[in-house]
Formats: structure tokens, C-alpha cells, sequence
């Protein structure tokens, strides 16, 4: 059949009123109009064209033609199919939406029963778990896999000669129902798998539903006088068991590819090796997936991904740790409820909805601008939260945040809050599109958007917001740790005139402070001690103090490690900085810039001059790393409240005698030093296993007399 019987059908879906090609859609309309095709090699290559738009939207997240371009690519196959009864396929993509069920859904057995997966709340318990697996196998390099544990509804999807064939529920792990004609209607499902694939391939994942698609939903329910609808978990869940497939397309389902089940011919040994097989077969994975090369960098690379759950349009309930490679799985073998090989480490979320009653931004020490949400108070996880952070302008777009709108707030694992969603569906004429100010609020410069990114910052490195946050951040206890100067007294110094730059603390006199309101004779000697005393905190709690971007307290004892002093590490190039593990070109381009500016060498010049240590001291003591050092290669852990220390006092000590000091407690660890009420972290200890010591056995340990209590007051109690 010529291709004159097909270009009618081509041209009323495909041109515009104009008779004219869209442009996106030129390169497709010549493919599909080359002489001698017939309708079925027109079809074809249209199914294909349709495919590879349908990764570039979902697997890649690259959409590269408009909506309605794509659906005018969807209506002619589907016409064209309709016409040509012979050009239709199972895989098809106009296949997605079938018949309508009548009766039950058949139940089918697993070819590999879906086993639950072992969870823990407990941080104690997930090191405990990884200290067995290395027990059960001694001597092993054992990699890990961390991914979002997604709450929405697993299902196993088997793909035979790389055709979609069957779809079904996980049931009760060993048998499940069949849900094929609804997983056909998820766009992210391959009907047919793209290059070269095993004969069979039975791929699992989880069915889950974006907050947005919720949100869309609810608006149409409230359009309707109907209900809306609770959560995303729920609805996920009735809309894979509907007997119409339409009313299962119509809720906007995603599927998350995330382990194997039966297979043939698979050509791969590790987890990471098969997902990344997967996404080349056109399948989308879980963002945030990211390989480790051990289980403390898992458990640490985990809480990262916690603190990223704002990041993300849809629900999560914890973190999946899974061993690597397939063979070591095999040896760890299954119990008869739980793989061996996989641990979740789960948290509790805790919601709760409230009122946004303004936004407002703050202006960081770098000069980052961020949204805050001001709510209706409101208790969440046994606290009461005001306020929480909405990240970044595109991120309220994103959520359709408005003042004025019902929000749903949410802590995870008792973190800090975040903002799951809006319901625009409550949506009143008090509701009110947020503008993110074009100008800083602290000082009217205009607002720079960062290229290519989303973080937008005051330029001006005189706004005075910005200076609150240096000097607050140059006195914190990770920095120079000067002792009652917290936010209020960093406020009053800078009102008053005393402070308009890090280094004026430095000139500071007693009789300057004194006058101040709520200040003392006695508060402010103390006060100007301990100023005199951070002097002397050393060149890499200098360079932390610094707040050059990118680069914090580790960064800067690498640094100083290594050059010595801050004087020689302003000399090295931005080549040499790169070769450095762990800094990297970013970072490397950011500490070439600060020492780059003028500004910034005058301001290390005035503290050298008054006094502040730039460089290591030659007085015997050996830097961190170097020499015969009682805690060499040792990690500790300080909680606990602690009577010869302060916190940043016995972590500075614990790295000048070679030591790690970690913030918390794993396998990994060699000893807590423990004062009183150190609450979780000495649990963790005990049921690991690890040392505890006492302030004197610490002391002991390396090498040091007993120190008497300190009496030095607390930070941020002058004011």
C-alpha cells in the first residue's frame, strides 16, 4: 500500500492550520514521509520516535518537545492503528490504556518469592547489622548500595524476548495479582525494552504516585464537590487494583526500577552494574542512588540523603542499604522471611497540617538568600514548629507554595521540618502567590541568581545581614569558638558601631563593652578573654572561620595539613588545589578566588598584625597526622555533658594527638568519652561494643595530667 493512503492521516494530526510542520516535530515528519514506506513501517518508526520521547521525559528527565506536540504524535498512531488494524503491536504505545476488566484478577505465583526487607529505626542496630555482615565474610571488600526506600506498592514486571508480558502485585511475597493491563498505563514501564536484552527479565520496582499528581488530583475533587483524596500511598494502591485501565492512566502512576527477580542471561555481577543496565534498557531508577565503598560510608551517605527528602515530589519511609555484589549475596543467602544482604533503615514521619502566614528570606554569611515559611504554630513529633525552610525560590514554584494556603509539614526521623505539599483544593482568597524580592532586604542590592543553578545570593559583601552571620559564624564553637558572643551580642556590637568587620573584634576593649546595655565590668573582661584567647585557635579553625564557600572544618585541616599556614596555601594554584583527594575543582576555584580578592588579603594581613595565629606553631606540638601521636589513625567521640571540657575544646584535642573526632557512633569507632547524661550515643556505644572512657581516662590515654573542672561560662550567656 502506497504512502499516499497514509499522508492524509499524517497531515491532519501533523500539520498546523497553517499547513505547516512544528518544528519539533520536522526531523520526525521527514522520517516518516520517505518514499515507499509502507503503513506499517510508518507506524513503526512513529511507536519508536514515541518511545524514545517517552525515556527522554521519564528515564532522563529531558522532555524535548512540548505536551500537545507529543500528543499530536500519540493521536496519529493511534489512527493509524485504527486505519491499518495490521499496524498494531501489544507493545504499541497507544496500547497503555486496555479493556476494561470483568471479574476477578487472576492470581499468580512468583517465579522468586518477593521477600520482605529486614528494617530498623535504630542507627545502633544498622552498625550492628553491618558488623555481622562482615563477620559473615571475613576479610571481604564489601561494597554497598544506598537508595530511597519508596513508599508507594512493589510490584514485578516480566519482560520475555524484551516485551512487556505481565505485571503483578507483591501480595503476600509469594503469590500477587495480576495487574498488567494497569502497569501498561504507566508511562515510565517500557513496553518494549530498548537494545539488546536477556530473553527473560523479570525487573522489580515500586508503583508510586508524585505529591504533584496529589495535588492535581485534589483540585479536580474539589471542582467536583468530592472528597479529596488522603495520601499518595492509598490512591497508588486503588488505582493498580481498577478494573478500568483508563481511570488507572488518568492518575498520573510512576514505577521506580529498584532489584531483579528471575532472570536468563542477565551478563552483569553487581547491583550497581544492573541498575545502570537498566536505565539502558529504558527504565527509570531512583534519584540519589549512589554506590559505597563500605558500610560507615553507606550509613553516612544515608543521612545525607534524609537530610534531601525536601528535594523530592514523592514519599519516602527510609533508606535501603544493599550489598553489592551478586555473589557475596549469594553466600549471605535469605532467612525465611528476609534477604541477608539488605537492611532499611527506616524512620518515622511524623505530619501535621498548618497555615502559611508569611515568607520571609535570610540572608546567610555567603550571601545565600533562603525562604523561610512563618506558620501557625504547630506540634509535630512532640515540638512545636513555627517556622521551616523552603530551601530555595524554585522549590516554592515547584510546590506551589503560596502565604495564606493550607500546607502539609512534615519531620522524618525527627529532623528538621519540611514542607511536603500545599492543598491549593482549600485554596481561599487570602491565598497569595509568593514574589521572591528582586533586592536584598538587608541592604537593596540586587539579587543575583548563581548561572546554571538555583541558589540566589546578596552580591554586596558589605550587607550587614551578612556580616550578623560571619561574625556569628567566626565565633561559633566549629570556628574560633570565643566564648558569649552569640547572635544578640553580635547584633549589639555591630548596632553600636564597635564590630563592622571580623577584625574589629580583635580591637575590642574592655572599657568599649562595658557600656553596653545588659554588659557588665565582669562580662565584658570575659568576654574580651576570650577573644584574646581564640587568637591562639590555630590556622585551620581560622580557615573554617573564614567561610569560604565549599570549604569546612575537614577541608581546612587537610589544608592546613598540608601548606602549613594560610599565607602558603594563598599561593598555590588553582591546579594544584584540584590533585588534592577530596577538594576537587569546585572547591579548588572558590579558595583561589577569595585569595584572589584584595579585600580578602588586607583582612588576613589586619588579623596576622593583631595577633591571630596564620600558621602552625613551631613550639614542639606536632600538627595533626604527623609523628608518633597517641590517637593516630583512632576515631572518638565526645557526648555527654563534660566538666574539663568544652566540646570543640576536647575535639580540637582529640585531632592534635591524631584522632578523628566524629559526631557519632558506628563500628568504626575506637572510644566515647563519656560526661553525664550522654543519652543515645552511650547506648550505641554499649551495644556495639566500643569502649567508653571518662574525661581522666581520655586524659590518660594520651598521655596528659588531670585537668581541674573548667569554670569558663557558657557561650551565649553574657546577653
Amino acid at each position: 500500500m502506497p504512502l499516499s493512503e497514509v499522508q492524509p492521516i499524517l497531515e491532519k494530526n501533523l500539520l498546523t492550520e497553517a499547513g505547516t510542520v512544528p518544528v519539533p516535530l520536522e526531523p520526525v515528519y521527514k522520517k516518516l514521509t520517505l518514499p515507499g514506506r509502507s503503513p506499517a513501517q510508518v507506524a513503526d518508526a512513529l511507536a519508536d520516535e514515541i518511545r524514545r520521547l517517552d525515556r527522554a521525559y521519564f528515564a532522563q528527565n529531558q522532555p524535548e518537545i512540548p505536551d500537545h506536540d507529543y500528543d499530536r504524535l500519540m493521536r496519529t498512531l493511534r489512527e493509524l492503528e485504527r486505519a491499518f488494524p495490521e499496524t498494531a503491536r501489544p507493545d504499541s504505545p497507544t496500547a497503555r490504556v486496555g479493556e476494561k476488566l470483568s471479574g476477578e484478577r487472576e492470581v499468580v505465583v512468583h517465579r522468586v518469592p518477593m521477600l520482605s526487607i529486614e528494617n530498623t529505626y535504630s542507627e545502633g542496630e544498622l552498625f550492628d547489622y553491618g558488623g555481622k555482615i562482615e563477620k559473615a565474610l571475613p576479610g571481604e571488600k564489601i561494597a554497598w548500595v544506598d537508595e530511597l526506600k519508596i513508599d508507594g506498592v512493589a510490584a514485578s514486571i516480566l519482560y520475555e524476548n524484551g516485551i512487556l508480558t505481565r505485571g503483578v502485585t507483591r501480595g503476600d511475597g509469594i503469590r500477587g495479582d495480576d495487574i498488567t493491563d494497569n502497569v501498561r498505563t504507566i508511562r515510565d514501564v517500557p513496553l518494549r525494552l530498548v537494545g539488546e536484552a536477556p530473553e527473560t527479565l523479570e525487573v522489580r520496582g515500586e508503583i508510586y504516585m508524585p505529591n504533584s499528581e496529589l495535588i492535581r488530583l485534589n483540585v479536580i475533587q474539589a471542582e467536583k464537590g468530592e472528597k479529596p483524596f488522603a495520601n499518595t500511598r492509598n490512591l497508588t494502591a486503588g488505582s493498580v487494583k481498577q478494573e478500568d485501565p483508563a481511570v488507572c492512566a488518568a492518575r498520573g502512576l510512576r514505577f521506580f526500577a529498584h532489584s531483579v527477580g528471575s532472570t536468563e542471561g542477565l551478563g552483569v555481577e553487581t547491583h550497581f552494574a544492573f541498575m545502570e543496565k537498566l536505565r539502558e534498557l529504558g527504565f527509570t531508577t531512583s534519584p540519589m542512588m549512589r554506590r559505597l565503598e563500605n558500610f560507615s560510608a553507606a550509613v553516612a551517605y544515608a543521612r545525607e540523603m534524609i537530610e534531601r527528602l525536601h528535594e523530592l515530589d514523592f514519599e519516602t519511609d527510609g533508606i535501603v542499604l544493599k550489598v553489592d555484589d551478586f555473589a557475596q549475596r549469594a553466600r549471605l543467602g535469605s532467612t525465611s522471611k528476609f534477604p541477608r544482604w539488605v537492611i532499611a533503615y527506616k524512620f518515622e514521619k511524623y505530619e501535621a497540617e498548618t497555615t502559611v502566614r508569611e515568607i520571609r528570606v535570610q540572608v546567610g554569611k555567603t550571601g545565600k538568600v533562603t525562604p523561610v515559611a512563618e506558620l501557625d504554630p504547630v506540634e509535630i513529633a512532640g515540638s512545636v514548629v513555627a517556622r521551616a525552610s523552603l530551601h530555595n525560590a524554585d522549590e516554592i514554584a515547584r510546590k506551589d507554595i503560596r502565604v495564606g494556603d493550607r500546607v502539609v509539614v512534615e519531620k522524618a526521623g525527627k529532623i528538621i521540618p519540611h514542607v511536603v505539599r500545599s492543598e491549593p483544593e482549600r485554596r481561599g482568597a487570602e491565598s497569595r502567590p509568593y514574589q521572591f524580592p528582586a533586592e536584598c532586604p538587608a541592604c537593596g542590592a540586587a539579587l543575583v541568581k548563581e548561572e546554571g543553578g538555583i541558589l540566589i545570593r546578596c552580591p554586596n559583601a558589605g550587607c550587614p545581614a551578612q556580616l550578623q552571620r560571619r561574625v556569628e559564624f567566626f565565633a561559633s564553637k566549629e570556628a574560633m569558638d570565643i566564648d558569649g558572643l552569640g547572635g544578640k551580642a553580635v547584633a549589639l556590637l555591630i548596632e553600636s558601631g564597635l564590630v563592622g568587620s571580623i577584625v574589629d573584634l580583635y580591637r575590642l576593649r574592655v572599657s568599649d563593652v562595658s557600656g553596653l546595655p545588659r554588659m557588665g565590668k565582669k562580662s565584658a573582661e570575659n568576654l574580651i578573654a576570650a577573644i584574646e584567647k581564640s587568637k591562639k585557635a590555630g590556622p585551620a579553625r581560622l580557615l573554617n572561620a573564614l567561610a569560604l564557600r565549599n570549604v569546612g572544618e575537614q577541608t581546612a585541616r587537610v589544608l592546613i595539613a598540608k601548606y602549613k599556614s594560610i599565607e602558603n596555601l594563598a599561593k598555590v594554584s588553582r591546579e594544584e588545589l584540584g590533585t588534592i583527594p577530596d577538594i576537587g575543582g569546585v572547591i579548588a576555584e572558590n579558595i583561589v578566588d577569595f585569595f584572589a580578592d584584595p579585600e580578602n588579603v588586607a583582612l588576613l594581613d589586619e588579623l596576622h598584625a593583631l595577633g591571630v595565629e596564620t600558621q602552625v606553631r613551631d613550639d614542639g606540638r606536632p600538627a595533626a597526622g604527623e609523628g608518633e601521636l597517641p590517637l593516630a589513625g583512632k576515631t572518638l567521640v565526645a557526648t555527654g555533658t563534660l566538666n574539663r571540657f568544652s566540646r570543640s575544646e576536647i575535639e580540637e584535642l582529640i585531632r592534635q594527638k591524631g584522632g578523628k573526632a566524629s559526631k557519632s557512633v558506628s563500628g568504626k569507632t575506637d572510644w566515647v568519652v563519656a560526661g553525664a547524661e550522654a543519652g543515645s550515643k552511650l547506648t550505641v556505644a554499649r551495644q556495639l561494643g566500643v569502649p567508653v572512657l571518662s574525661e581522666d581516662e581520655f586524659l590518660e590515654l594520651i598521655g596528659e595530667p588531670p585537668r581541674e573542672e573548667s569554670d569558663e561560662p557558657d557561650p551565649g550567656k553574657l546577653f
